[in-house]
């Protein structure tokens, strides 16, 4: 690339044998890399990892490169979701390693790969003022099993992990980030703690990089911590989409009381064509 890209996007997608379905899994990673190149500024690049490459063509592209990893997957002796984050933490190493020596971008943001992003998410950052980092609170929660229909969230930095964008110099910074997801054993004060305060930092918590740690809803509180602050993207940005069945966690999938399906039902709205064509909608 001919300059420094203002944002790099790190995908770790897992490994066959730890998903359901992974003709699904590839056909929504497809829509996925679609999206980012959708977008209506190329000044971006997109590093995936993996123990295997997708059963389709990837992008021939100069922006974007797939590492292929072998490391052995981590047990699953802890529960399938902490090896998975352990497994997700890796190759999403990997990938900014790779990043940073080959283009170091000015941003990186986290993408799970069956989410999607904004067509105007890369334009509108290169003319935003140059903060510490930016969460996406504004979003859309797309079902799988409803595919016309789609949600519309304020809460979107809590539901999904593809929510963060992180200025490069602060992405290896280290403090007190890692949590139970991410398989630290605490103590019954810090587990009571972790339990009643979601957002905050953890006593006990082990350390680690601000990029890389699966508890994401806790970002103000670690940027905080390195002395800064967290701006807000003022739109739509990204979609998480769930309910295809290869999600590492369930956690979001239910409705639990009438209560929330009626707000759900508030928020629901229409799938149109200009929402097709800005998030690459299936």
């Amino acid at each position: 690339m001919s300059q420094r890209p203002r944002i790099v996007f790190l995908i770790a997608i897992a490994p066959p044998e730890r998903i359901k379905d992974w003709h699904l899994a590839c056909a929504n990673f497809k829509q996925t890399l679609s999206s980012i190149f959708n977008s209506t500024d190329g000044n971006y690049c997109v590093v995936v990892a993996g123990h295997q490459a997708p059963a389709f063509q990837l992008p021939q592209d100069p922006r974007f490169k797939f590492l292929s990893l072998d490391h052995p997957l981590p047990s699953l002796e802890d529960g399938r979701w902490i090896a998975a984050v352990k497994d997700k933490m890796i190759k999403l190493a990997a990938a900014w390693d790779y990043a940073k020596s080959t283009w170091n971008p000015q941003y990186v943001m986290r993408l799970d790969w069956d989410d999607l992003v904004s067509s105007k998410l890369v334009a509108w950052l290169i003319s935003a003022k140059d903060e510490a980092g930016f969460r996406i609170k504004y979003g859309w929660i797309w079902r799988s099993r409803l595919p016309r229909l789609i949600q519309q969230t304020e809460c979107f930095d809590r539901a999904s992990g593809s929510c963060l964008i992180i200025r490069s110099d602060l992405a290896d910074k280290t403090g007190p980030f890692l949590h139970t997801c991410d398989g630290m054993k605490f103590d019954k004060v810090s587990q009571q703690v972790e339990a009643s305060d979601p957002y905050g930092l953890v006593p006990g918590a082990g350390t680690g990089t601000l990029l890389l740690n699966d508890t994401t809803n806790r970002a103000e509180a670690q940027f905080a911590y390195l002395g800064h602050r967290l701006a807000i993207v003022p739109f739509k940005a990204a979609v998480y989409r769930l309910g295809h069945g290869n999600n590492a966690s369930g956690r979001h999938n239910r409705i639990q009381t009438m209560r929330m399906l009626l707000g759900c039902i508030r928020r629901t709205r229409p799938v149109t064509s200009s929402l097709r064509k800005e998030f690459m909608l299936g």
